[in-house]
């Protein structure tokens, strides 16, 4: 018999990601070069679906009105047993796990996108082409993961298990702070099974450490009382099925140049976006 539930769902959690980045995994190039001229790249085309997407992300956000009363409010499977085992006893205590879980969900993708790309591959590497691929991968995979979980809230309709005054927005499944970590850990996982963008050893700790963060973010989820176990299941499958599929379909074999990103005159960076549609 399963004596934690919640440990159980973190573990399960893990494993979807894990399993995702074997099927990315092969030679693992260098980016000396630049992005690997035969791999699929994000082009104009791409991008302007993915500010599409952004703005139906901010229309769902801001305009899509929770609904109230709520379509879902009892807890399913093991949410019960889950909350009674991890909720944490005090108002206070849950208020300090609920502000912990936005270290992962705002420290992930400002990792991914600002320090590995920005700081590493483009500013310590001169490498702005390749840096400018790894950002507009990790936020394409954002705006979608962001928009999907948008819609399943709202559509949805769930009551928080910690429903009460001014905490009514009935939008618990599934959880967003746990699908965002999850993207991006399951990309990472995929991004350096595929590429040396640190070399050695480093390149193998990015993975686990970022499975780790986003489990931790969605157990503490549970312990804010923020959310239900299969909230946060369910946001840990979706996420590391986005993230992983958006970065396997770009870190492979595929139509090659789309998009490029120049040095600036003495190898400072400066953006010089191109290509053709």
């Amino acid at each position: 018999m399963i004596q934690n539930p919640g440990a159980a769902a973190a573990c399960a959690a893990i494993a979807a990601s894990v399993a995702a980045a074997p099927a990315s995994a092969g030679l693992r190039l260098t980016l000396d070069n630049g992005w690997p001229s035969t791999w699929n790249r994000v082009g104009p085309a791409e991008a302007a679906v993915g500010v599409g997407l952004g703005v139906g992300l901010l229309l769902s956000e801001f305009v899509w009105k929770p609904v109230d009363p709520p379509r879902w409010s009892e807890p399913i499977l093991f949410d019960d047993a889950a909350r009674n085992a991890l909720r944490a006893g005090s108002p206070g205590g849950r208020a300090r796990a609920a502000t912990a879980s936005d270290v992962g969900y705002i420290g992930l993708p400002t990792y991914a996108i600002a320090v590995e790309a920005g700081l590493v591959t483009w500013l310590g590497r001169g490498q702005g082409d390749a840096a400018l691929q790894l950002a507009l991968i990790n936020g394409e995979a954002l705006i979608i993961n962001g928009l999907l979980t948008r819609v399943v809230q709202k559509a949805t309709g769930r009551s928080r298990p910690d429903t009460g005054p001014g905490n009514t927005d009935n939008t618990s499944f599934f959880s967003g702070h746990t699908s965002t970590t999850f993207t991006v850990a399951s990309g990472l996982c995929v991004q350096h099974a595929r590429l040396e963008i640190y070399g050695g050893v480093a390149d193998k700790l990015v993975c686990p450490i970022a499975l780790v963060v986003a489990a931790t973010t969605g157990l503490l989820r549970i312990v804010s009382d923020r959310h239900y176990a299969s909230d946060v299941l369910a946001g840990a499958v979706v996420g590391s099925a986005v993230g992983a599929t958006v970065s396997w379909a770009h870190l492979r074999n595929g139509s090659g140049p789309a998009a490029s990103l120049s040095l600036g005159a003495g190898g400072g960076p400066a953006l010089v976006y191109g290509g053709s549609f």
